[in-house]
């Protein structure tokens, strides 16, 4: 909010507020004006503001983008992102937009300043892992995000008016075709999974029969699995963050959190597997660490999560099987629960996705497919064909 303050006959000094210096001081704008009566000064105040609004005028012209990241980083990021979120943040932040950005102030990045660093980031060399070729569009994406998102955080700190990310559109991200196995494929999955050691086994049919995501497979627990009520309830996960380790976390959201029903398959796996879990914690003894976790290594501690998808791939190139990853296999069971005619509200919580909308795009071909059945069977029963 402005002001208007009279300083002589017909002359008025308007302020106006643009926000906070990096060290929490306010700043303000001040204009002297000619007006006839308050109430024109007024009148000319709003004009003030809408200008110094429209021009993009900092609270503090000095500060470089560098400077106001680690304002950010240390009043938002760290208090607010996940661990793995954060690292992934600043990853960006570091090696891609503090050495293009980083020098300039806040309000001398205009549109086509970020228009030509996202250019260069698909040119080939861009790449700071070592890597032929630039960054991908999805990778840009990602990073145009991310300024946005900094860049939002400084207009509602009022160090900044505008965001200049706001008027620019990203590289457009291809989709790619989902990888999943279907009906035949999984029969054949089962029987080559025969031979394996029973946690690979189990671990594998699980994320087939219930769609769970790789990390809340590894942040099962026990007491998560309720063998009288037949339910698995799902509120933990386990992740890798470089630097920091294995880390058991909350799910990613408030739908992540949920509970799915065990069939008489996934029941019986379970069943089976707990035993020879609890044969080898007796066989090993005090050599045994008792952390609850359903799935654990050789010594009953947190697992790896990449170890799994590790032998995964190893697995399915020994047995000639097709190639899709770990996490296919909650692709396939999300696109079998449909293509079996499960709406889609019903998979989208059973998958543990932050809204119905998310599973109807993530897989329109299975809806596609549906309706299109639908709509056949529906020509059958009226031509009688």
């Amino acid at each position: 909010m402005g002001n208007v303050e009279k300083r002589g006959n017909n002359k008025y000094r308007l302020t106006v507020s643009a926000g906070y210096k990096t060290d929490g001081t306010r700043i303000y704008i001040r204009k002297t004006i000619t007006a006839k009566s308050e109430r024109e000064a007024k009148k000319q105040l709003a004009l003030f503001e809408a200008e110094v609004q429209q021009k993009n005028i900092t609270a503090d012209s000095n500060i470089k983008l560098k400077d106001f990241v680690r304002i950010w980083e240390d009043n938002y990021a760290k208090v607010n992102l996940e661990a793995k979120t954060y690292q992934r943040y600043m990853e960006m932040i570091n090696s891609n937009i503090i050495p293009e950005l980083g020098e300039k102030k806040l309000n001398e990045i205009k549109p086509v300043h970020l228009l030509d660093f996202y250019s260069k980031l698909g040119r080939d060399g861009a790449r700071k892992d070592g890597k032929k070729g630039g960054y991908s569009n999805k990778t840009i994406t990602h990073i145009h995000r991310l300024i946005s998102a900094i860049y939002n955080k400084a207009a509602q700190w009022q160090i900044i008016g505008i965001n200049p990310a706001a008027n620019v559109k990203p590289p457009k991200i291809m989709k790619k075709e989902i990888d999943f196995y279907s009906v035949e494929d999984i029969k054949i999955l089962i029987k080559s999974l025969e031979d394996e050691p029973i946690r690979a086994r189990t671990m594998t049919l699980l994320a087939v029969y219930t769609g769970m995501r790789r990390s809340e497979l590894l942040g099962l627990t026990w007491d998560s699995i309720d063998f009288e009520a037949k339910v698995i309830h799902i509120n933990k996960a386990v992740v890798y963050i470089p630097k920091i380790g294995r880390l058991k976390k909350e799910t990613k959201t408030v739908r992540s959190n949920r509970m799915i029903a065990m069939s008489e398959s996934v029941e019986n796996l379970l069943v089976q597997y707990r035993k020879w879990q609890c044969d080898t914690k007796d066989m090993l003894a005090n050599k045994w660490t008792d952390s609850d976790f359903v799935f654990t290594n050789d010594f009953g501690e947190m697992i790896h999560p990449d170890s799994i998808s590790q032998w995964f791939n190893r697995f399915i190139k020994r047995k000639g099987l097709k190639h899709i990853t770990f996490h296919g296999l909650r692709h396939t069971a999300a696109t079998l629960l449909i293509s079996s005619g499960v709406d889609i509200e019903t998979v989208s919580r059973i998958l543990g996705h932050s809204s119905s909308a998310v599973t109807s795009q993530v897989y329109l071909h299975s809806a596609d497919a549906i309706r299109k059945d639908a709509m056949n069977r529906l020509d059958r029963t009226i031509n009688g064909r």
